[in-house]
């Protein structure tokens, strides 16, 4: 995830006055239709309350809260995410995390250059509360709600993979950043006295519910407000922009949606101490709908989202532009891979017992279908 903050976040358990903004939404009469089964589990409701307790907002629980807003819950698929409980407008606050509820992974003064990378971050993230005791147990509410390794919601990364299935990915590109990767949580394990299989999970959590926050003065964002992209077709981050990685519970449920997305995060008086993380509707949202995100840079193609939180979209409209830019770390065309298309289908039937290698043809499907005919 990323957002653009024009000061870094500051903390404080200064007390906020004043609500979010508001909204009765489209004015409808007739009850809402819930697709989703609220998330009543006792580690999900712990962190609830833990947030309501540390003034959160717009939060639903099991206690009669009427000031709920989104709670989370279950699609019938048994994927777990966020929906809003009342009609939403355009630009209306969701709900509000505050930013002493967030867990830094790099010290703001120090402008990211503490964790120059993910797996960095990771290291950051496991001393720093993972598995450090006193911190562990105050932010255990949260931390108790993340995936563990192995569980139905670790959805494993390329760097994961062996080397014969990166491999069989085939695409550069992809196959370059999850070496990288991989080395990268070697080094750093080292250089910390870290386990390869603790930082890599580790890892994995930063880089699949981290959101990155870009610490920029108002000019800058002013120049940065649409993006611009490279001769790959990929996000160009300018070389002065200073990043760090925040982890903001709650929030960090909501799914992602390539080419629909009806949500964002948004930072809420980011220069004052008592500074707020913000879910905003994008759009109108009717009351049951899912909230969902564009996830990293919001222009990702689906080799940045397979490689930073495991998953490939059903569809991605960037996709076929990073495909039409091309680069040496890209296949320009159906004839540069080893099968076809219907070849990897047929392929992804057989395969249904055999969960890496459906990711690996699930990838190589979305891609070769974005070919411009």
């Amino acid at each position: 995830h990323q957002v653009h903050a024009l000061a870094s976040t500051k903390k404080s358990n200064k007390k906020k006055t004043g609500g979010s903004s508001g909204g009765v939404g489209f004015g409808a009469t007739k009850q809402p239709t819930f697709v989703h089964t609220p998330d009543t589990s006792e580690s999900t409701q712990r962190l609830v309350q833990f947030l309501q307790r540390n003034k959160a907002r717009g939060l639903a629980d099991d206690n009669g809260n009427s000031n709920k807003v989104v709670e989370i819950g279950f699609l019938p698929n048994g994927v777990r995410g966020l929906f809003c409980t009342t009609n939403l407008k355009k630009g209306q606050i969701v709900c509000q995390i505050p930013s002493d509820m967030a867990l830094a992974l790099s010290d703001p003064s120090k402008n990211g250059q503490d964790a120059p990378t993910v797996a960095h971050g990771g290291a950051n993230f496991w001393e720093m509360y993972y598995h450090n005791e006193q911190a562990r147990s105050l932010w255990s509410p949260y931390l108790d709600t993340l995936p563990k390794q192995g569980s139905e919601q670790f959805d494993p990364t390329p760097d994961f993979f062996c080397d014969d299935d990166l491999d069989l990915l085939e695409f550069p590109r992809l196959v370059q950043k999850a070496k990288e990767r991989k080395e990268q949580i070697a080094q750093v394990a080292a250089e910390k006295g870290m386990s390869v299989e603790d930082l890599q999970f580790a890892t994995w959590l930063v880089s699949s519910r981290a959101f990155q926050l870009s610490l920029s003065s108002a000019e800058e964002e002013k120049d940065n407000e649409m993006p611009q992209y490279d001769e790959r077709g990929q996000v160009i981050t300018k070389a002065q922009k200073k990043t760090i990685r925040v982890m903001v519970p709650f929030i960090d449920m909501a799914n992602h949606s390539s080419d629909q997305p009806n949500c964002k995060l948004t930072l809420i008086d980011p220069e004052k101490d008592d500074a707020w993380f913000a879910l905003e509707a994008t759009r109108p949202i009717t009351a049951g709908k899912e909230l969902v995100i564009s996830y990293g840079s919001g222009v990702d193609s689906s080799v940045e989202l397979f490689m930073d939180y495991g998953f490939v979209p059903s569809t991605n409209r960037i996709d076929s532009i990073m495909l039409e830019k091309g680069g040496d770390d890209a296949i320009k065309s159906l004839d540069g891979w080893t099968t076809t298309l219907e070849e990897d289908k047929t392929m992804f039937e057989m395969s249904k017992d055999d969960p890496v290698l459906q990711k690996i043809l699930r990838f190589r499907i979305r891609l070769k279908e974005s070919y411009k005919k």
